[in-house]
């Protein structure tokens, strides 16, 4: 496995293809390894498929679902097993914890190596048994975190060998998100051009924490004419944000716009985007953001500070602190021109250091390594 043109084969497992950043992730990645000829990758779920599944048949990926009833985790192993014993995968790539917690056992008996990617910060499963979890986390051969920050919280609460780590930063098409059209994306939303757009992509979701940005909103649109906010997204947390709006009586200025599976159409109609979470590993929507040459706003978590830089590519506030946030909207507001100026460089650093192909070379790279070492293929 070490000539540098021989094609892998690397089986993705991941839980689903319903809608969300690491799920997405995969799909792109996925798409643009089997586009490079060098990779023939290949999508494999645990649980159910879901409404990605178009985009990736459309990309002409391979998706096959084992599911997981009966025994719990055997019996999804023994059937991982099976997959792998046909297929003969040179790598089996994980996709967070319960992918690994299946995938893992059943690859290694398979003596296929395994890579294993960390999308974010939490360590909930296997709580109950440290000495369990650093087991199965050293299954893989190499285990990838989406951020520097990410990295550093892992290996303080796994207790995994700091060898095995690696970073290697999400990445996405910035090409979508050139020549896009404001005016149409406006008109969409019943918007003119003279209005103020601050707007949230995201699912609906307590760690995005809309009732702060809804709070911060309030504040910094009172009084103000012409000032909207956008909500792109849905998920369990509807409820709790419908009442909310209605409660700081702002139904007439915050628009729910549900989810869309085209985020640069909607972020073309945005003035500035906010993302206050109260966790991340390293965001997708605000790399998007930030390509679409939106300003940004977002609480320095996770790997967000490796992303924008506090001043000088974006705005940066505590978590849950709605008065910070609620100051940089009213900044823009009163003075939008060296917010947009930031946004420019979030762009420039964005297209250098956050690109799909950059991504997608670093995996290429880190499997062809893991082969190298265990003689796979």
């Amino acid at each position: 496995m070490q000539e540098t043109n021989r094609t892998i084969r690397v089986a993705h497992v991941l839980r689903s293809l319903e809608f969300g950043g690491a799920e997405k992730l995969v799909v792109d990645l996925a798409g643009a390894q089997k586009e490079s000829g060098r990779i023939a990758p290949e999508l494999v779920c645990l649980e159910s498929f879901g409404p990605l599944r178009a985009e990736a048949e459309r990309r002409g990926l391979s998706c096959t679902l084992v599911g997981s009833g009966g025994v719990r985790y055997l019996s999804a192993m023994c059937r991982l097993g099976g997959h792998f014993a046909r297929t003969r995968p040179h790598i089996v790539h994980t996709h967070n914890f319960v992918s690994h917690v299946h995938a893992a056992p059943a690859a290694r008996l398979a003596r296929i190596p395994v890579v294993h990617t960390k999308h974010g910060r939490a360590l909930a499963s296997f709580a109950w048994s440290k000495r369990f979890r650093r087991f199965l986390y050293h299954l893989a051969d190499q285990i990838v975190v989406v951020s520097k920050e990410t990295g550093e919280s892992f290996l303080a609460k796994s207790g995994v060998d700091p060898a095995r780590i690696v970073v290697i930063y999400n990445g996405i098409d910035i090409s979508r998100f050139r020549g896009l059209d404001r005016a149409g994306a406006r008109r969409e939303l019943g918007l003119d051009e003279e209005t103020v757009v601050f707007g949230a992509v995201s699912r609906l979701d307590p760690v995005k924490d809309h009732p702060t940005m809804l709070r911060a909103f309030g504040k910094a649109s009172k009084g103000r004419a012409k000032c909207v906010f956008v909500i792109v997204g849905d998920g369990p947390e509807r409820g709790v944000v419908e009442r909310l709006i209605a409660e700081l009586g702002l139904e007439g200025s915050v628009k729910l716009a549900g989810f869309t599976d085209d985020v640069p159409r909607r972020l073309a109609a945005f003035d500035m985007f906010l993302q206050p979470s109260t966790e991340e590993g390293l965001s997708l929507t605000i790399l998007e953001a930030a390509a679409a040459g939106v300003p940004v706003v977002a609480s320095a978590v996770g790997g967000t500070g490796e992303i924008i830089e506090n001043g000088k590519t974006g705005t940066l506030v505590a978590a849950g602190d709605t008065e910070a946030l609620a100051a940089a909207l009213s900044g823009f507001i009163e003075n939008p021109a060296p917010f947009r100026e930031m946004a420019r460089g979030a762009r420039e650093t964005v297209e250098r250091r956050f690109s799909l192909a950059g991504m997608t070379a670093a995996y290429e790279a880190l499997y062809r390594s893991v082969c190298a070492e265990r003689g796979a293929g």
